[in-house]
């Protein structure tokens, strides 16, 4: 069976979301699977469902700076998505794709790869839903069920905008968002910033759909929405525009804050009271080994060890809890031991809640 293949265009970031959302909810036993491509014009930004908007994002400087708060119904965290970007989307009948999540992402990624390649970018598969170049995010992936429909979505990113990402962002303390500035710029690439010619949309579009027909094995033939397809945009749109719909979720606030680069990399901010004083640890931990920690202390007695030994230890340790408490234990010696090694272990045990693992065993 063929699949429909449709150019939206440039349109309101809002409609970029609804659509493929709407889709999901139109889809029929006997609707071809869909693949749309579609270019925002305005900029927003769009947290998971799962997410609290006050509790991930800068609101103020988000009204401040005109810049739309989507909630979509699939999971995932909070993303800046701009003209910079170009999206693609499946819709796709539920018996079309594999049944594994895994070998789902790997699928929908090949042809973006491809295109990538084409262009002379050397993209690669980064289990299990990103692409990367040398060790950089140039595609993130999210997946989910829409109606009766499976969507999987992705893009291709000509340009980003690091610094309006950067200050939509919720950041407990100027370090944290500092260290995201570092990380983001180092570990997400771009069209623009690999190749020295960026090429048009219309001619990756092109390259695109002859890709998907040479790895799906069948052809994709340009199509448009049905007018029941118009309608359920509309009214995704409408309920996308409720306040009730934006923070409908509500999470208790809390003094620790994760935020992950890409699917290797993690930022944490982690702070921990005791007794008679409280800590502070800002991490960045990749492949789950720490290559940045900053340690604070305070309220507390003079110190009978050094914070600056402790940190430098610390540099790339497994984030394992047995391996930090041995660290700890010949640095700290009896003093804040349980301490620190219960603030530092605890980015890891934020990492495994936020990607559905819950946590990790630990010996006392």
């Amino acid at each position: 069976m063929n699949i429909r293949f449709i150019d939206a265009g440039t349109v309101s970031g809002l409609r970029s979301q609804s659509i493929y959302h709407a889709l999901g909810y139109a889809q029929k036993p006997f609707t071809l699977n869909t693949i749309v491509l579609v270019t925002p014009e305005t900029p927003y930004m769009c947290i998971g469902f799962f997410q609290d908007a006050e509790n991930e994002l800068d609101i103020n400087y988000c009204k401040k700076n005109q810049i739309p708060i989507i909630r979509r119904e699939t999971g995932g965290g909070a993303v800046y998505i701009d003209d910079g970007q170009l999206f693609v989307q499946w819709i796709f009948q539920q018996s079309s794709l594999p049944r594994r999540v895994d070998k789902r992402f790997e699928l929908f990624v090949k042809p973006l790869i491809e295109t990538y390649k084409f262009f002379g970018i050397d993209a690669y598969y980064h289990p299990i839903n990103d692409v990367h170049v040398d060790g950089k995010k140039i595609v993130g992936t999210g997946a989910g069920t829409i109606g009766e429909a499976q969507i999987v979505t992705g893009n291709f990113l000509f340009d980003f905008d690091y610094t309006t990402m950067l200050n939509s962002i919720n950041s407990p303390t100027k370090d944290f968002r500092d260290m995201i500035d570092k990380n983001l710029n180092y570990y997400l690439t771009t069209i623009k910033r690999e190749l020295e010619k960026v090429p048009e949309r219309n001619e990756v579009i092109q390259v695109y759909r002859k890709k998907c027909e040479e790895i799906l094995g069948v052809k994709c033939e340009l199509g448009g929405f049905t007018e029941e397809e118009l309608m359920k945009i509309e009214q995704v749109k409408d309920k996308f525009l409720e306040e009730s719909w934006l923070y409908q979720t509500k999470r208790k606030q809390s003094k620790n804050k994760l935020f992950k680069i890409h699917l290797g990399v993690w930022i944490g901010y982690i702070n921990h009271e005791f007794d008679d004083g409280s800590m502070s640890a800002l991490i960045t931990m990749k492949d789950d080994y720490i290559t940045d920690i900053k340690l604070k202390v305070n309220n507390t007695e003079r110190l009978n060890y050094s914070i600056q030994e402790l940190e430098n230890s610390l540099i790339g340790v497994k984030m394992d809890w047995e391996l930090i408490k041995q660290k700890v234990k010949s640095k700290v010696g009896g003093m804040h031991n349980n301490e620190w090694v219960e603030c530092i272990y605890k980015m890891k045990e934020l990492q495994l809640q936020q990607t559905g693992h819950g946590t990790m065993a630990r010996s006392n």
